[in-house]
């Protein structure tokens, strides 16, 4: 019985390995205008104008977002966010930002240094510009790095 069950288990081991190797990562397209929250946050992309992930801070609440090509949109929870060497406000050239989000079988992380900041002394601005790498990791087997921009900033408040 113990090895009926032993072999049962092993020959289900080796009908799952290439079950989850044709389980390929969605493809991301660009987020819609509709798709990203109003207020303060950051976007990533590829081609400038077409963000691929959105993390939105508003009132306390973490958000994130990425639209897969077949599945939709989906939110991503934030589960980490490193600045280097410290975080400044506002950031300064030079300086790094890593944020690590998920979201069932995805895991996304960016890592981005800051190219243009605002002056400390200016009275209006229009955001923070990052070079910036986002990493997609897909069932903790897949992993694709996209190499692009970042900008992070909230809306003129009139």
């Amino acid at each position: 019985m113990l090895a009926r069950s032993l072999i049962a288990g092993l020959l289900g081991l080796a009908l799952t390995g290439p079950v989850l190797a044709a389980d390929p990562m969605p493809a991301l397209k660009p987020l819609t205008a509709q798709d990203i929250p109003a207020g303060c946050g950051c976007s990533f992309g590829t081609r400038r104008g077409e963000p691929l992930l959105v993390w939105s801070w508003e009132e306390e609440k973490q958000h994130a977002y990425i639209r897969e090509e077949e599945g939709g949109l989906r939110k991503l929870r934030l589960y980490d966010e490193k600045y280097f060497p410290a975080q400044h406000e506002p950031p300064r050239p030079g300086e790094r930002m890593a944020l690590m989000f998920s979201y069932a079988r995805w895991n996304v992380e960016t890592a981005s240094q800051v190219t243009k900041a605002c002056s400390p002394k200016a009275r209006t601005c229009a955001g923070t510009d990052y070079s910036n790498v986002i990493v997609l990791r897909w069932s903790g087997r897949q992993r694709t790095e996209l190499r692009g921009w970042g900008h992070c900033g909230c809306p003129a408040v009139n």
